[in-house]
């Protein structure tokens, strides 16, 4: 069958337990279709309902889709994202996403109490997805999708303010010049779409409003640092909550996996291990960033309370989470 026609239709559930005070989500089941069509009659048998207390069903393209319109599958950022959203943040709240990709993160948000969301992406593709799986979860009365601007990320919505701004961003370190996924190229440290987010996220938040963003950021093997330096500048005296994902991954592995993987110079891929060399880079983190607008103080590190990213996906490696 063509690639193209293939779609992966995952499920996310929540953890039902009597004893568990905090909800964890986890991919409970997938399964590649010909037909998106077919979605919702396969999902009964996705289901399992004595487990899990909610159910979230999102369609995407398989990982062998290659074309730079990718509509990314379902990864374990994701997930952690989900785990660390306070409800308290977004109830009641009309929220932003910054990159709705396949929508999975303002359909759980409006699924736990958000009132409505304004979504942006620059990716045709991505908004086709993520109308079909706002239809999927019956939220399309609560879902607004608007074109998306590269150079001036906020434009779409210049005149309004949110309770809750939120974004998975690009944020794969990106050989020069490459032609790579909308949803993943961001510069030689993954950054640049970052740093234009934070630089003007608090003027559209509203007073009281919250930050959240699931990302990879470049350092040492113990802090971010290049990350912090950007909050320290645009985003300065604010208090800020950083929650580490266990396992950092080696920068030079992270970006040997375009040699290996995409067959990129290997001229270019030098050049990035020796920039980062120089600028005392050494590992990327997967991380949650927290920000209220108002609060006063410094940037925290946490440790997340488990291991989300294995990295064995993202090397190009078959993962059983998505067999």
């Amino acid at each position: 069958m063509e690639e193209t026609l293939v779609k992966t239709l995952f499920v996310v559930g929540e953890k039902r337990s009597g004893t568990q005070q905090t909800p964890e989500y986890e991919i409970i089941s997938s399964r590649e279709l010909t037909n998106s069509l077919d979605a919702s009659g396969a999902l009964p048998e996705l289901y399992n309902r004595d487990t899990y207390a909610l159910h979230i069903p999102v369609l995407t393209d398989p990982f062998h889709y290659k074309e730079k319109d990718q509509v990314i599958p379902l990864q374990p950022e994701q997930l952690f994202f989900m785990d660390y959203t306070d409800l308290t943040d977004i109830t009641g709240k009309d929220i932003l996403e910054i990159g709705l990709g396949s929508g999975i993160l303002s359909i759980f948000c409006l699924l736990k109490g958000a009132r409505h969301c304004t979504g942006l992406d620059i990716n045709p593709r991505a908004k086709i997805f993520s109308g079909h799986n706002v239809l999927l979860n019956n939220l399309d009365h609560q879902l607004e999708i608007k074109d998306g601007n590269t150079t001036d990320i906020f434009a779409p919505v210049t005149d309004r303010k949110f309770g809750f701004i939120y974004s998975n961003p690009p944020f794969e370190p990106t050989p020069p010049n490459m032609e790579y996924y909308y949803n993943s190229a961001a510069g030689i440290y993954g950054l640049s779409f970052v740093e234009a987010l934070l630089k003007d996220v608090s003027q559209y938040l509203q007073e009281d409003g919250t930050f959240q963003m699931v990302t990879m950021a470049p350092g040492n093997e113990h802090t971010p640092f290049m990350l912090c330096d950007i909050l320290e500048k645009y985003l300065p005296g604010a208090a800020v909550e950083i929650i580490l994902d266990h396992v950092p991954i080696r920068y030079e592995t992270f970006v040997d996996r375009f040699e290996n993987i995409f067959n990129i110079a290997t001229e270019s891929i030098t050049q990035m291990k020796t920039t980062a060399h120089a600028d005392g880079v050494t590992h990327l983190h997967m991380l949650v960033l927290k920000y209220k607008k108002g609060q006063k103080g410094n940037i925290t590190l946490t440790q997340a309370r488990k291991t989300y990213e294995t990295w064995n996906s993202p090397l190009g490696i078959p993962n059983e989470l998505y067999n």
